[in-house]
């Protein structure tokens, strides 16, 4: 029994010599160095496939001078490039992201491709940034393209406070019934998210709602999670690219917005 047991030891031994040593962990200030070498290297080339590659590279890297490189691919020639520094921007970590979005969403010529308008507001959005409540009700009706204004009122969802609360209510208060009413089912999540309370998609119930309970109304840290019907559409919103609901949400949006016009907002919330 001994003798088979030392037959065995060599056996052990070399599978444990085989096994690949751990990687040792880099450094987050070796990470950014790396990354600003390939941002700074890909932007002074014209072609948009090395912009690309080290945006998406350094999505996640939490450095104000990354931060900035990101803020240059906004206003990319490239709309692709646009797209990827909106993106990477949205989930950025650093506290400098929320300021490249608002100085982009503030120059005239981001608003001119709607799609790329409506992504830019959403990144912004999805940061909670107070400051952004006077872009997000600076007269969303001027161009009346259903992506943005859904990405102005979730914006202002997304903005938990009672300044912001009060915004989409004067929204609704100082904007007539016919261009209110098929966007109410924006302003509907939206409110919800902010008092916990769904008057549905009556704007008459909402403003009543507010007048009576301005004063003592409180805004929850979070949404809660009920109704789930409301909750799954501010989810899938605000969720990761590549998450399974959020890649149904947008294939169901597609497919109702087909044969529908700018300023069709209809009941796209369901």
């Amino acid at each position: 029994m001994i003798h088979a047991l030392f037959l065995l030891l060599p056996l052990a031994l070399t599978s444990v010599s085989a096994e690949d040593p751990p990687k040792p962990a880099v450094d987050d200030a070796e990470r950014a160095k790396a990354a600003l070498v390939e941002l700074r290297a890909a932007f002074a080339k014209s072609d948009a496939g090395p912009r690309l590659r080290a945006i998406e590279g350094a999505a996640d890297i939490d450095d104000a001078e990354v931060v900035r490189y990101l803020g240059r691919g906004l206003e990319d020639k490239d709309v692709a490039v646009q797209g990827a520094a909106i993106e990477a921007l949205r989930f950025q970590p650093n506290a400098k992201a929320a300021d490249e979005l608002l100085a982009r969403a503030k120059v005239k010529a981001a608003k001119e491709d709607a799609t790329i308008y409506a992504a830019l507001l959403r990144a912004l959005g999805q940061h909670g940034d107070a400051r952004a409540i006077d872009l997000f009700t600076e007269n969303p009706w001027a161009a009346p393209d259903a992506q943005v204004i859904r990405a102005k009122l979730y914006g202002l969802g997304r903005v938990r406070t009672k300044e912001s609360l009060k915004a989409l209510t004067d929204l609704m208060e100082l904007t007539g019934q016919a261009k209110i009413q098929p966007f109410m089912g924006e302003f509907r999540v939206a409110l919800w998210s902010l008092t916990g309370i769904d008057q549905g998609q009556s704007r008459d119930l909402w403003l009543r709602w507010y007048r009576e309970n301005k004063s003592s109304v409180k805004i929850a840290p979070e949404p809660l999670a009920e109704p789930r019907e409301l909750a799954k559409r501010w989810e899938n919103y605000w969720a990761r690219p590549g998450d399974a609901d959020a890649k149904r949400e947008s294939r169901g949006g597609e497919r109702r917005g087909k044969g529908g016009g700018k300023g069709d907002g209809g009941d796209r919330d369901g």
